[in-house]
């Protein structure tokens, strides 16, 4: 019955994307971070869905009479340096189909990423995509906080199968960086049972992260409830959060739970467990081998012929375990320059909206979602340095979409000036006020 009414959805939401191909986007993201054909046991599990979803979506936006260019931001400009440097270090790199296959797969991503970017024409089309993306990850956020407190926190949790976020750590992260959307949505939500229910999801998902036992999500998510107070409008409410949940949250983890965190900090290199030596082991083989190859290993760069060459120690194999260093050792420190001011550059573009709606009350949305959006980033940028998640398609969607929220935002400001067009809204996406 669940692959029939999964299947049912995904096939049915064909001919309206046809009709209107931001559906399709919809749709993406949906499959994307919620893989919902992976829930079922039947036919639907093993069906290219993404597949047909992102192929059908191509073709109705090819087709239909959306605008099909976008201001090359900054941000968006450095993605395509850096996939143009991806392709470089590819050809460079030897022979792997495993490169191959990973390489094809960034570039899907980034292809749907910059359609999907192209058709964020006004806030109500960001809200749309948010309310998927923080709907379908928030899923993850209940169920598991449910299940940790049936559990007392004993078992881990475990994102979608054959999804980024499978793994526990990865899922901790990623729903770290759902929880800034989630607030972003309670505070622009003018339902009260709506705000009640995100909130149930904020709070069964902090369960939920602490239920994944990732010692990284718990250091990124210290970063994240500092930055997210710092931006917040409303310090109190989040403060009186803080004090209440927190302390309720860690005092009914186990004690194995404990004895777990108490580890992320030791005397010494040598007293780490074997999974933070694995770590070491590997970013000091993508440091060496940055260091031999200006255009590092190519996306098959954490293989056991680069292991022998480079690492400490051969036999120990892993995978670079750090966006960092994954960018390093397949890329080259170029790859990782180019990554980190893919960085700055999305940094300065929220805060380029933040200065510009300081004084519009009627855009102080788009400055709060910038604000909450840089708390994304940061559990991002502190939970990746101990995860190999440098190409999911959630910070790349943060991205496209903090430079659409500064595209209204510099569209607004020009149709304040005599004689200055929209410069990027399709037509159908301005307001009435503004036609006027």
């Amino acid at each position: 019955m669940r692959d029939l009414l999964v299947a049912l959805i995904i096939f049915g939401s064909i001919p309206f994307i046809f009709r209107r191909p931001f559906i399709g986007a919809l749709m993406w993201c949906w499959i994307s971070y919620m893989v919902p054909h992976r829930l079922g046991w039947g036919f639907v599990n093993q069906l290219p869905v993404a597949m047909v979803i992102a192929l059908c979506f191509l073709a109705a936006f090819a087709l239909s009479k959306e605008p099909k260019t976008a201001p090359l931001r900054p941000p968006i400009t450095m993605i395509i340096v850096l996939l143009v440097w991806m392709s470089i270090t590819t050809l460079v790199a030897p022979p792997d189909a495993f490169k191959v296959d990973q390489f094809i797969k960034v570039l899907k991503i980034q292809l749907i990423t910059f359609v999907i970017y192209i058709l964020l024409t006004s806030r109500a089309r960001i809200e749309q995509t948010l309310w998927v993306i923080a709907a379908s990850i928030g899923f993850y956020g209940f169920k598991g906080g449910l299940f940790t407190i049936s559990r007392g926190g004993e078992s881990r949790v475990w994102g979608p199968p054959g999804g980024f976020f499978e793994g526990n750590n990865e899922l901790g992260l990623t729903l770290l960086m759902n929880i800034p959307i989630l607030t972003y949505l309670i505070l622009q939500s003018k339902n009260r049972w709506i705000k009640l229910g995100l909130l149930a999801v904020i709070l069964t998902s902090v369960f939920s992260i602490l239920g994944t036992h990732s010692r990284g999500a718990l250091v990124a998510g210290i970063s994240v409830a500092l930055f997210l107070w710092l931006k917040s409008p409303r310090k109190m409410l989040f403060t009186l959060i803080f004090v209440l949940a927190l302390p309720v949250a860690f005092v009914s983890m186990p004690e194995s739970w404990h004895e777990r965190m108490s580890t992320i900090v030791a005397d010494d290199r040598e007293d780490y467990d074997s999974s933070v030596q694995g770590r070491f082991n590997a970013w000091e083989m993508a440091f060496n081998l940055a260091k031999d190859k200006l255009f590092g290993g190519g996306f098959a760069a954490t293989s056991h012929e680069n292991f022998a060459l480079y690492a400490p120690d051969p036999t120990d194999v892993h995978d670079s375990h750090s966006i960092y260093f994954q960018m390093m050792g397949q890329h080259g420190f170029i790859g990782l320059t180019i990554f980190l001011i893919l960085g700055w550059l999305t940094w300065r573009s929220a805060n380029n909206t933040i200065r510009l709606v300081k004084n519009d009350p009627e855009y102080e949305w788009a400055g709060t979602l910038a604000r909450m959006l840089q708390c994304s980033l940061v559990a991002f940028g502190t939970g990746g340095a101990f995860l190999g998640l440098a190409y999911f398609d959630l910070p790349y969607h943060i991205i496209i979409t903090l430079v659409a929220v500064e595209n209204l935002v510099r569209d607004r400001v020009r149709a304040t000036r005599p004689g200055q067009p929209f410069a990027h809204s399709h037509p159908s996406d301005i307001p009435s006020e503004e036609k006027s």
